[in-house]
């Protein structure tokens, strides 16, 4: 179903480019491939316009009810593409207006969670927000060297060690490539790679599930096309030992997936190719290298700077607004006291009896 026609497309795209703070995820071709691999319900563009002409725009849902962001875990970050604030302002309305009992919008930023909220306030209506994730980011404020300074030295130079290792087995070359020429090839390997090891073992690799491969082939041919697209591959002789698929527009790279051959986990070659990938955000000056995603700790060697993103629920004041909050707070009173009753049989079980 192709919800997003080409003439809205090519408004939406270009008032992306207009205003200059859209990324790749707020672009209509993320939209399009995120609807056809994981679409439900009904979908709502909400627009806002000016004589004619897009102002604003918001993709969103409707299922059971509930109006929705079209966002799910796939998503690095979801909101309002507007031209001013006076737009943002207006889409946040009409969202609102178009609520029914409550909306639930994920991955925004504090800056659109925030805009949000106080349209909600304005309406009197309820609203709670919680921290979805804690997303790290490398901030490209300075020279590579100087960023390197401020990570562990130790675990720097285990990492040189290896790399070094690795070279002696063979030529070791880094590939990084548009899609332009033999997509279906290279995400067939670039998938291939992601699911060796435990991924494909815990079924959380792109091949595990028919709509998660589905996705990414359709991103990856949009953002081809587009000149978004980026797979990075890490080869030793020719042969790839550690592959990314990535993002990455005038000012950021964005890094989705990735994976690496296990026979070769003891010398970390998807550190080496993750070193050498923001080595070359620094060389190419682009501003934030996003490794997306919680802040794990395999990402937290490389920084200590997280975006907070947010999930908004909004309340509407009727008396199906209302009743959908008392059932999501007599959930939360039920889910902790739950907790707290595990946790006091957990103490009062001896040692020897668990």
């Amino acid at each position: 179903m192709n919800f997003i026609d080409d003439t809205l497309a090519a408004e939406w795209d270009e008032l992306a480019d207009r205003t200059g703070g859209a990324t790749p995820f707020h672009r209509p071709g993320w939209f399009r491939a995120w609807w056809e691999a994981f679409g439900s319900g009904d979908p709502e563009i909400i627009e806002a316009r000016r004589d004619g002409r897009l102002v604003g725009v918001l993709p969103m849902l409707r299922n059971r009810g509930q109006l929705r962001g079209m966002d799910n875990w796939h998503t690095f970050v979801f909101g309002p593409v507007a031209a001013d604030d006076e737009a943002v302002q207006e889409l946040c309305e009409l969202v609102l207006a178009a609520t029914g009992s409550s909306t639930v919008i994920g991955h925004l930023m504090p800056r659109d969670c925030t805009a949000m909220t106080a349209a909600a306030a304005s309406r009197r209506c309820a609203t709670d927000v919680q921290t979805l994730q804690r997303s790290p980011y490398v901030p490209i404020d300075q020279d590579f060297d100087s960023y390197l300074r401020g990570r562990d030295q130790r675990w720097l130079k285990q990492l040189e060690r290896r790399r070094r290792k690795l070279a002696g087995k063979g030529q070791l070359e880094l590939d990084v490539s548009d899609g332009c020429d033999d997509l279906p090839h290279l995400l067939d390997e670039t998938f291939r790679i992601e699911a060796l090891g435990w991924k494909g073992e815990s079924g959380t690799a792109i091949t595990s599930r028919p709509d998660t491969e589905r996705f990414y082939r359709a991103l990856s041919g949009w953002a081809a096309e587009a000149g978004f697209l980026r797979i990075a591959t890490l080869k030793l002789d020719g042969k790839a030992i550690a592959a990314d698929i990535c993002l990455e527009d005038q000012t950021s790279h964005f890094f989705l997936k990735t994976g690496f051959d296990p026979e070769l986990r003891a010398l970390a070659p998807g550190l080496v190719l993750r070193h050498d990938m923001i080595k070359r955000s620094f060389d190419l000056g682009q501003t934030t290298y996003e490794l997306l995603g919680s802040a794990e700790r395999y990402k937290l060697q490389w920084t200590d700077q997280l975006h907070d993103i947010k999930q908004l629920t909004v309340y509407q004041r009727s008396i199906r607004g209302a009743s959908t909050l008392a059932a999501r707070r007599g959930r939360a009173v039920v889910g902790r006291l739950r907790a707290t009753a595990a946790s006091t049989m957990k103490r009062a079980t001896p040692a020897s009896a668990r």
